[in-house]
């Protein structure tokens, strides 16, 4: 982050000075007390789990050059002669988003891209940064950090050597898309899908489409739009904007689409199509779905400018994001699917294709756990799931974690099916399944569901009796 001065900050926030220098001189934001350095501000944020308003004084004694705190009921007086500044708002969550938006209009030259969508945000993230580096220092939010304290955070990176920003933007709630995407405002807005994703807010696909085409109006005038033309919701969406539409689609008409496509074990080569120009290209990644964030990346790349040369170097090269179809081998020759970062109905459908598409000669063994958050729908999702997975033949088992997953357990036919709610006794179930080196498991479930510690806990058993 770049420097600033207390009075700009305070001009951002709509902020109540209480005492200091304005004209002081600070180096950086921060919302952790534990981490914080000499010379940052420390903003009071209000979390679920706890109350930043609480670490103050901690935040102090680390060097904080300034506090930014709403809270009436704490007397901060008494810090006067350790702190050079307090600032009093309403809401310090809306003071840290409004300084980010702020503090990115410091820098116009740098082309900024907002990636929403039910699925697929964070591939599409990391493979266009992949992209976008060829041609300049990229900045984009890691982790999670896509939400309202996450996707400030990452604004903060911005500095006046970065090119390209590539920022994901997470959605649980009404109106969560409208405020993230009015303080990135970016020149290019990608939507990846609509699915079943957040139900208990969004109650269907069409309330998530509700929700994220917000995006649509807080893109640029001069910027574009990219959309998957694939989806039913989003093929219409050039309809409701004026803004300047570039489509990509595996199975529709679309201006960057792609043909060729083979699926193995390790990658997925397809060739990918744009005007009269093509090229082939392998995705170190399984899965068709991969191939819709990679021509998802590649449409924002083309509509800043790249050939299809430097998408192809880029997307090479990229790294997929931990806990989506991370793969390890054994020495046994077993294969561990590690796909267990997040969950929904559509995202599951299509890692159980995935995995029976690139080994389709392998035994595969389904390890999965609660879909959350789908509300009133999760009987319905869970039923419709063991429907699903009776479409398949070399499933050898069903391994199910969680209340809900009983309901999928119902309406599996001529499987075999281990089921608990109990995490502890998960683990045993797996050991019950005859394993060889034509032995695939997929572990994917909700983040609740913690499924990647029985991923690693199995890896370690089956490397102990090797």
């Amino acid at each position: 982050m770049e420097s600033f001065y207390i009075k700009e900050l305070i001009v951002a926030i709509d902020g109540q000075f209480i005492i200091g220098d304005p004209s002081l001189l600070v180096k950086g934001i921060s919302i952790d007390s534990r981490v914080i350095k000499k010379d940052e501000v420390y903003f009071a944020i209000k979390g679920n789990n706890y109350d930043g308003h609480d670490f103050i004084e901690e935040a102090i004694k680390m060097g904080a050059s300034s506090v930014v705190y709403s809270r009436d009921d704490i007397n901060l007086l008494k810090y006067v002669q350790k702190i050079p500044a307090l600032i009093k708002v309403k809401d310090t969550l809306a003071a840290l988003g409004n300084f980010a938006k702020r503090y990115k209009t410091k820098f116009q030259n740098v082309k900024v891209v907002g990636i929403t969508g039910s699925n697929g945000k964070t591939t599409t993230k990391e493979m266009l940064n992949s992209i976008l580096n060829i041609k300049g220092k990229t900045v984009s939010n890691s982790g999670n950090f896509n939400n309202r304290i996450g996707l400030p955070l990452s604004i903060f990176n911005l500095n006046s050597d970065t090119k390209y920003g590539v920022f994901e933007i997470g959605t649980s709630l009404h109106g969560e898309v409208e405020v993230l995407t009015d303080i990135l405002k970016p020149d290019c807005g990608i939507i990846t899908n609509i699915g079943e994703s957040h139900l208990k807010t969004f109650i269907s696909p069409k309330g998530v489409y509700k929700e994220k085409k917000v995006l649509f109006s807080n893109v640029k005038e001069s910027g574009f739009i990219v959309i998957n033309n694939d989806d039913k919701f989003l093929r219409i969406a050039p309809d409701m904007s004026r803004h300047k539409f570039i489509t990509f689609a595996l199975d529709s008409v679309a201006d960057v689409y792609a043909k060729n496509l083979k699926l193995y074990p390790d990658k997925t080569v397809f060739t990918i199509f744009h005007e009269e120009d093509s090229i082939k290209i392998s995705i170190p990644s399984k899965g068709r779905f991969n191939v819709a964030n990679a021509l998802a990346a590649a449409s924002c790349a083309i509509g800043f400018g790249f050939s299809l040369e430097d998408i192809k170097k880029g997307i090479e090269s990229f790294t997929l994001p931990k806990m989506r179809m991370e793969t390890l081998i054994t020495s046994q020759g077993v294969v561990l699917i590690n796909d267990a970062y997040n969950a929904n109905p559509s995202s599951v459908r299509e890692a159980i294709r995935t995995v029976i598409e690139s080994y389709n000669d392998k035994k595969i063994n389904l390890v999965l756990g609660d879909m959350l958050e789908l509300g009133d729908k999760s009987l319905y999702y869970h039923l419709e799931l063991g429907k699903f997975i009776n479409n398949f033949h070399n499933i050898n088992s069903v391994t199910l974690l969680g209340e809900m997953s009983f309901y999928t357990k119902k309406n599996i036919n001529n499987k075999r099916i281990f089921y608990t709610k109990d995490p502890c006794k998960l683990i045993e179930n797996l050991k019950r399944i005859d394993v060889d080196s034509n032995s695939v498991f997929l572990f994917k479930g909700s983040r609740g569901m913690r499924l990647e510690n029985i991923y690693i806990e199995l890896l370690d058993i089956l490397e102990k009796e090797r």
